[in-house]
């Protein structure tokens, strides 16, 4: 099986593993948006914490804004446990999303293989682990 190619954003928490044959595309983490720019709405994905606006950039085609991968792409976001408390407070399992222009989107298991990897201690907080095969550089958050 071929090793994907790392990149990684330690002080942001994010972790992207790209497919091997991806070695034109780098990540960069430009700055998110204000989470007051991108309002819930009132059924769905409530964001409370953006971490990222994840951007991949093709190093042949800079102003290439959208990515279709034949393997997936595997992106790991930390959270904290402050994040998995808000969501236990509003009594709401903790989910990423992401924001697709107009609304927020939850990341599922059965869309995007979403799951919630706990931290080994003594580390606490965990991961937050999603595939996607299409990219158009969302910005993401921490919600319920």
């Amino acid at each position: 099986m071929p090793v994907p190619i790392v990149k990684s954003f330690p002080k942001e928490g994010i972790m992207v593993y790209l497919p091997a044959y991806a070695t034109t595309i780098n990540v960069t983490l430009p700055a998110p948006p204000a989470i007051t720019s991108m309002p819930p709405v009132p059924i769905g994905f409530h964001p409370f914490r953006v971490v990222a606006n994840i951007k991949f950039v093709d190093t042949k085609v800079p102003t290439k804004t959208s990515f279709v991968f034949s393997a997936p792409v595997e992106i790991h976001v930390q959270y904290t446990d402050s994040d998995f408390n808000i969501a236990k407070a509003a009594c709401r399992e903790l989910s990423l999303g992401y924001w697709d222009g107009t609304r927020w989107l939850r990341y599922t298991p059965s869309t995007h293989e979403f799951q919630l990897v706990p931290a080994t201690p003594p580390a606490t907080g965990g991961w937050g682990i999603f595939k996607v095969l299409k990219w158009g550089d969302p910005p993401h958050a921490w919600g319920t």
